[in-house]
C-alpha cells in the first residue's frame, strides 16, 4: 500500500509540473515567443538625444535646437529626450554617454564639447553624432555643422546707422556684447564690423566680452558701458546673458539687435531686429539626411546665406517696424551680393 501512495504521488507531481509548463510558455508566448513563421515585431523609432552645454530657457540658441528635435518629433516621427549640463563641465561626459546609450542619433550643442564628442563618438561606433558650432573632419559617424554668422552679422550692421530709425543718430559708435572671447563670436564680429564699415569706414564698433553665456547681469553691465560710451545700438551675441542687454537699452532709451532666434517679441519697442542663426533647420535637416542614408559620413555641413542657414528676423507683422520696406529690400540686394561672392565677407574662425 506504501508503495502505491508513493508511484501515485509521483505521478501527480509530473502532472503538476507539467500543467505548470504549459501555462508559463502560453502566458509568454503569444508576447515574446513568436510562430516559427511569424516575424518578430521591430521598434523602427529613430531615438534623439538632443545635450546641452547650458539649458532650455534661453530664448537664443539652446532653444533654436530644441525646436528643431520638437519639430523632428511632429514630422519624422522621432522620439527625443534633452540632456541639461547647466553649464556644469563636470557633467559633459556624463550627459553624452546617457543620450548615447539612449539614442542613435545624439545632436550636440555647444563649444565645450569639442573634446569629450570626439572622444565619446568613437566609444559609440553605432551612434550618429551631430555636433553645431564647429569643424570636425575626420570620424565617420560625427558630423559637424558650421555657420555662416559673419554673412548674416554684415546684414545686422546695415540697421546700425539707419538714421531713420527715431533714437539713432550720426555717431559713428556701435556696440557689441560678446558671450565669450570664441571664434564662433569672433566670427559675429567678423561679419558685424565689416558690415558697419561698408556703410561708412569710419564708423568704430566696440566690442565687449562677457564670459558668460548665461548671466543677464554681466550683458546689463556691458551694454551700459558701451551706451555710455555714445553707442546708440548694441548687437548681443551672448546667449541669455543678452537678455541683460536689452534690459539696458529698454533703462537707456537706447536700441539693441537679438541673435540666434527672431528675438523681437522679447521687447519690440527696443529690438529693431534679430540675426537669425537656424540652428533647429540645420538639426532638423540633418536627422532627416542620416535617417534616409544621405550624409556624407565624417564631414563638415555649412549653413550661410545660400544654404538659408542665417537671416534677418524683424518680428512679427502686428509689431511696430523699425525696418523699412524700403531698407529690406536694400538688405536682400546686399544678400544677393554676399551669395554671388560680389561682396566678400571676412570670417572670424
Amino acid at each position: 500500500m506504501k508503495k502505491k501512495f508513493i508511484i501515485l504521488l509521483a505521478v501527480m507531481l509530473m502532472v503538476s509540473g507539467a500543467l505548470v509548463g504549459c501555462k508559463k510558455t502560453d502566458d509568454s508566448g503569444a508576447k515574446d515567443v513568436p510562430a516559427a513563421n511569424d516575424t518578430p515585431a521591430v521598434d523602427d523609432v529613430t531615438k534623439v538625444g538632443l545635450v546641452l552645454a547650458g539649458g532650455l530657457g534661453d530664448r537664443s540658441f539652446y532653444d533654436s535646437s530644441h525646436e528643431g528635435v520638437e519639430q523632428a518629433k511632429k514630422d519624422l516621427g522621432i522620439e527625443y529626450k534633452v540632456y541639461e549640463c547647466r553649464n556644469d563641465a563636470s557633467l559633459l561626459n556624463d550627459q553624452l554617454v546617457q543620450a548615447s546609450q539612449y539614442a542613435s542619433i545624439v545632436a550636440v550643442v555647444g563649444h565645450e564639447f569639442y573634446d569629450a564628442v570626439q572622444e565619446i563618438a568613437e566609444e559609440f561606433p553605432e551612434v550618429s553624432y551631430i555636433y553645431v558650432d564647429n569643424e570636425i573632419e575626420g570620424i565617420d559617424n560625427l558630423i559637424t555643422v558650421s555657420y555662416a554668422e559673419n554673412e548674416g552679422s554684415f546684414l545686422a550692421a546695415m540697421l546700425t546707422t539707419e538714421t531713420s530709425i527715431e533714437g539713432i543718430d550720426e555717431n559713428k559708435l556701435v556696440g557689441m556684447v560678446g558671450g565669450r572671447d570664441i571664434p564662433v563670436i569672433r566670427n559675429f564680429q567678423a561679419g558685424y564690423e565689416a558690415g558697419a564699415k561698408y556703410i561708412d569706414p569710419e564708423v568704430e564698433v566696440k566690442t565687449l566680452f562677457a564670459e558668460d553665456f548665461e548671466d543677464p547681469a554681466k550683458g546689463k553691465e556691458n551694454a551700459t558701458t558701451l551706451y555710455s560710451m555714445g553707442a546708440d545700438i548694441v548687437f548681443q551675441v551672448a546667449g541669455k546673458t543678452g537678455e541683460g542687454v536689452f534690459e539696458a537699452a529698454k533703462e537707456m532709451g537706447k536700441y539693441a539687435i537679438g541673435v540666434d532666434t527672431d528675438q523681437r517679441h522679447i521687447n519690440p519697442d527696443v529690438i529693431v531686429a534679430s540675426m537669425v542663426k537656424k540652428v533647429g533647420k540645420s538639426i532638423y535637416e540633418t536627422i532627416e539626411n542620416i535617417q534616409n542614408d544621405k550624409i556624407e559620413k565624417g564631414k563638415v555641413v555649412y549653413y550661410g546665406l545660400s544654404q538659408d542657414g542665417v537671416e534677418m528676423g524683424y518680428g512679427t507683422d502686428d509689431m511696430a517696424q523699425f525696418a523699412t520696406e524700403d531698407m529690406k529690400a536694400k538688405l536682400e540686394d546686399i544678400k544677393a551680393k554676399i551669395i554671388s561672392g560680389e561682396i566678400k565677407v571676412p570670417t572670424g574662425k
